[in-house]
Order: structure tokens, then sequence, then C-alpha cells
């Protein structure tokens, strides 16, 4: 029984943070979306769907748009509509999310892992240390919703006659040169699932100007959303992230059986199933988008809030935040200062004081199933991934 008991305390203790690392940004009108979806059956089939491509086509500025169950799903679609065939590269960072990995190794092509700059994302100095004759796509994640220089990777993949994929995943709203991400390039991914910044009960969008690489996505086949899985979703949701703090004692009797929303990027992934978007996931989305503006001001506002806090603060170095960028989360550099486990302590120390704080992505190629795909060693990453940590 004390045992019992002393799982039931660790439990608590695991989830009771007073800040909590994100929260979806959900409204009244929000609830009323899932109620009245719910209420009419409505869950994967429905009008929302159709008006959500809609109101994306008429904010992105962009023709072709279509939805998918996941971002990484959208990304499968993607590299089809790109024409990717088995032996074809694709470049990507190795400070990533391990979702891209699945769609890019299950398109028979094969991923080349390329280092980041001190904002995180890739560069053309990082791609041309590993671009070669087989390249034929190049991913570009926004990381932290801070814009990568995505109009000069375009140029340079434009003139060797390689594809562009503008992974906006965590960039919805964000601009470069006053233009949305995700619009660069010969397709963009959007995605609505944990943790994004317009986070809802899952879902991904794959935008493009070419109407062939439309087409293609076109014939591609894709299974209906499995209704049961889609209420699953969207529940883990509302109890882990969105009313955490009121169903604790709950979650943690049955976090065994709620645990779906709660994934992490450093876990390699499974495969995804191949489905369509929900009406469900599609009327969620529809009442976040209104209120886009509102959230993003709200998260640059923090940023601006923690650069007041610890620009001075020592040992601690922000990683910068670009212009146009959404501010998804904000990390940190933690200095050494003789000390190799000072990020690790401090996390830990933050944790037990309240904030939900999280050590950063580990780099693509220190996974045993993905270091062959690093051609050569991405320094820059290697050195500085165990430093970082996420702010809530």
């Amino acid at each position: 029984m004390f045992a019992r008991l002393r799982q039931i305390i660790n439990g608590w203790n695991a989830y009771r943070y007073r800040v909590p690392y994100c929260v979806p940004y959900w409204n009244g009108k929000t609830y009323l979306a899932i109620v009245r979806c719910l209420l009419l059956g409505k869950v994967v089939r429905g009008v929302e769907i159709a008006e959500l491509e809609k109101t994306l086509a008429v904010y992105l500025s962009i023709e072709n748009v279509r939805g998918y169950s996941q971002g990484r799903v959208a990304l499968a679609a993607a590299l089809t509509g790109l024409g990717i065939h088995p032996g074809d590269e694709v470049i990507l960072p190795t400070f990533c999310c391990t979702s891209v990995m699945p769609p890019i190794l299950a398109a028979g092509a094969t991923p080349v892992l390329a280092d980041v700059g001190a904002d995180l994302n890739i560069t053309v100095d990082s791609i041309e240390d590993v671009v070669t004759p087989r390249t034929r796509a190049i991913l570009v994640p926004h990381l932290f919703g801070n814009p990568a220089d995505i109009d000069d990777i375009e140029s340079y993949a434009a003139s060797r006659g390689i594809r562009i994929i503008d992974d906006a995943a965590q960039a919805l709203g964000a601009t470069r040169n006053g233009r949305l991400l995700g619009t660069f390039g010969d397709a963009g991914i959007l995605s609505f699932g944990s943790g994004k910044v317009c986070f809802g009960a899952g879902g991904g969008i794959l935008l493009t100007r070419f109407g062939e690489v439309y087409e293609r996505i076109q014939s591609i086949e894709f299974q209906e959303p499995d209704a049961r899985r889609k209420l699953q979703q969207l529940f883990s949701t509302l109890l882990w992230r969105r009313w955490r703090r009121d169903c604790l004692p709950f979650l943690v009797v049955l976090r065994r059986f709620l645990s779906k929303e709660r994934e992490s990027p450093n876990v390699v992934p499974g495969p995804s199933p191949r489905e369509r978007l929900s009406n469900l996931e599609s009327a969620i989305i529809l009442t976040l988008l209104r209120t886009l503006a509102q959230n993003i001001a709200a998260r640059r506002e923090r940023a601006q809030r923690y650069h007041e806090i610890l620009m001075r603060a020592p040992g601690v170095e922000l990683i910068a935040q670009g212009t146009g960028s959404v501010c998804l989360t904000q990390v940190v550099k933690i200095e050494p200062d003789g000390d190799s486990d000072r990020a690790d302590k401090i996390l830990q120390r933050l944790r037990r004081a309240g904030y939900e704080v999280k050590g950063s992505y580990i780099p693509l190629h220190c996974f045993a199933e993905y270091s062959a795909f690093a051609p050569k060693l991405p320094r820059y990453a290697d050195q500085l991934w165990p430093h970082l940590i996420e702010l809530p």
C-alpha cells in the first residue's frame, strides 16, 4: 500500500507545476465548436474542413491547400508531390524534431543531417557542407518559431535545381522579410499539434503554389480519420494541457491511459496513419486562427519579458528571436562555467520550484538509428545542445 501511495505522490509531483510549459490558446468559441461537432456527429466529416483550407489559402495568399491528420503526414505528401524517389537525398538540420525522419525514410529517400547556426536553424553554409549530386530537396524548419534564412536558402537551391520544403510547423504567422513562412519554396508545412503556435487537437496542412505538385498530392490515397482516436487526442489535450491543474488527481491515477498527447520530440516515433484532416480538428483550428494575432502578440511580450529579466544574468545567453519570430518558446544557453552538468542542475532546480522547463532537442545524429545520416559531424549542434533549456 505504501509503495502505491508513494507512486501516486511521485506522479502528483511530476505534473503539479504552477507554471506549465504550454497551455492551448483556447476560448469559449473553441469549446463551442467542439460541442457543436460532438452533438452533430461531425467528428470525421463536415464543412469545416473545406472552410479551413479556404481560410488558410486566403491568409497565406496561396492557392493549393490540403489538410492531413498530422504535420508529418503532410510532409509525407509533400515528398510525394515533389517527386522524391528512392535513392534521392533530402537535407535537413540535425537539430530538429524526430517526427520528420519517418516520412523521409518511408519515401525511400536518404536523410542527410546538416549543422545549424547560432539561431539553431539550418543555413546555406551548413547545407553546402553536405550537398551532393544526389540532393533533391532541403527541409527548412523554423525552430521555435524563429525564421531561418529561407530566402537565401531558396536562392541557393534554385541555382542548383533543388526543391525546398518550407517547414513552418512551429512558425505559423512568422515572417521573413515581410513574407509569411510556409509560403517559400516548392511546398510548405503547417502543424496544429501539441505545443504549436495554434495548439489544437492535431492536424497538419500542406501548401504549394505549383499545380503539378498539387496534382500529384491529389492522387495519393489517404484513410478516413479514426473517430475514436481523434476523440482520445481531444480529451488528452484537454486534460493534460488545458485543464491539468484542476484534473490532476484524476490524471495521476490514469496517466498510463492518457499519455498519447505527451509524445516526446526526443523519442524515435513509429509510423503514422496516413489520414486526412478531421472535421473536429478543423473546427478547433478555425477558432484559433481568429485569435492568432493576439496569440503571437502575447508570445512576443513574454519573450521580451524574458529578455529584460535574463539579459544580464551571469552565465545565461538567450537564443535571439529574429525579426518576424512568433516566439514559440524562449531557449536559453547555460554556460558550463567548469561544470558540464550545470544546465541539467538548473533544469532540476527550476522544476522543483514549480516551473515546467525542458531540456532542448537531442540532435538527430546522436540517435543510434540516425547517426549514419550525418556525413560530417555537426559540431555546433553537437557541442551546444546539452546546455540548452526551453522556458515556458
